[in-house]
């Protein structure tokens, strides 16, 4: 999605365009052959994402990879009518989640909230969670009430729920009532157009409490909307944080291929999916949808780029097939920039266990 008032995510598409002229300048394209990349961007209408997949089908492609789009729905059925293989590192809806032909090398939103669950139970602790989120229909809204049952079976004793607008004209009615009480954490499950005015809101507001935002709120725009160097905003993510040095050779072509201020998780999503599909065809012995559908379905323990290994058995959770990598980290942003706050990895994929 670009230039619409639900959303606007260049960066993925950025991105995308940075790996491609790195696989093909560095990596040799794919068995000696330069990979090429065809964009659609969509409205966020159904009708929009539509036209963006019978467009993209008509090209023939080995697969689509699918950056942002919160009307993807309406266009998984034709991608598996023509048996093309969806590959997204940062899916947010249940059809990216389920479709038999779709492969989320991570699991995006609903594996975020499910590490910041982990985390802060089991090792924050806490008592004390309140939630501020996007008062949408479909798998947000059923992933924060899951959420709900997990806490409370997790002995959290106080939760309170706040739903807001997407598009709300003032924030800040809702930012305090999540603030109130004095919460052990805010966690707050929004788009990054609106997480950047929640931030602002908040340090209006002077709120102290811990928030932990999903990964696509992970950018330094977002964050800088709260001051100079605000402590309590942590994020969880996918993608290992980039920093301005160090890492190995896929993060140096990430710093070198994608401006600083298009840098987040979500442009990461993109730019780490280009690279996978092209490491899995130059594996295989040819360079056809059926051919990276069956390398994707057999991948185990797969390398991925910037983030944790992934493995399409669809196996990693039962009600979502697609999803092959439900680890994430959760950062911290400290110094102007995202910090490892964990050191390791964190899977809450067995939190799905305790909803009913």
């Amino acid at each position: 999605m670009e230039n619409t008032p639900l959303g606007s995510f260049p960066e993925t598409r950025i991105a995308a365009e940075g790996a491609v002229t790195y696989a093909n300048s560095t990596l040799g394209g794919v068995h000696g052959r330069p990979v090429e990349l065809v964009t659609c961007a969509t409205n966020g209408s159904p009708e929009s994402s539509q036209d963006c997949a019978n467009r993209l089908i008509a090209e023939k492609p080995v697969a689509v990879v699918g950056g942002v789009d919160l009307s993807t729905e309406a266009a998984m059925p034709l991608y598996e009518h023509a048996g093309i293989p969806y590959v997204s590192g940062s899916p947010q809806l249940s059809g990216e989640l389920s479709s038999p032909t779709s492969f989320s090398l991570t699991g995006g939103t609903l594996t975020d909230l499910l590490g910041i669950t982990e985390y802060l139970t089991a090792t924050k602790h806490v008592k004390k969670v309140h939630a501020l989120y996007a008062d949408l229909p479909g798998l947000l809204t059923a992933a924060i009430q899951g959420s709900q049952t997990i806490l409370r079976k997790k002995d959290v004793t106080d939760i309170l729920l706040v739903a807001e607008k997407v598009d709300t004209a003032d924030f800040a009615p809702a930012v305090s009532q999540a603030a109130s009480g004095n919460p052990d954490a805010i966690v707050v499950v929004f788009p990054a157009q609106s997480c950047a005015r929640i931030v602002q809101v908040a340090a209006t507001l002077q709120v102290k409490a811990p928030m932990y935002f999903v990964g696509s709120c992970a950018s330094p725009a977002v964050t800088r909307a709260g001051g100079r160097n605000p402590g309590n905003l942590f994020f969880a993510s996918a993608y290992l944080p980039v920093g301005r040095s160090g890492g190995d050779q896929e993060t140096e072509a990430f710093r070198a291929q994608v401006p600083e201020s298009q840098r987040s998780p979500l442009s990461q999503a993109s730019f780490s999916t280009v690279l996978a599909v092209r490491s899995l065809l130059a594996e295989a012995p040819d360079t056809t949808p059926n051919v990276l559908r069956t390398a994707l379905r057999a991948t185990h323990d797969h390398p991925n780029v910037m983030a944790h290994p992934f493995t399409c058995d669809g196996t990693q959770i039962n009600a979502f097939p697609a999803v092959c990598n439900t680890a994430v980290r959760i950062l911290q942003w400290s110094d102007n920039s995202f910090t490892d706050a964990t050191g390791t990895w964190v899977d809450g994929r067995e939190l799905m266990s305790l909803i009913s």
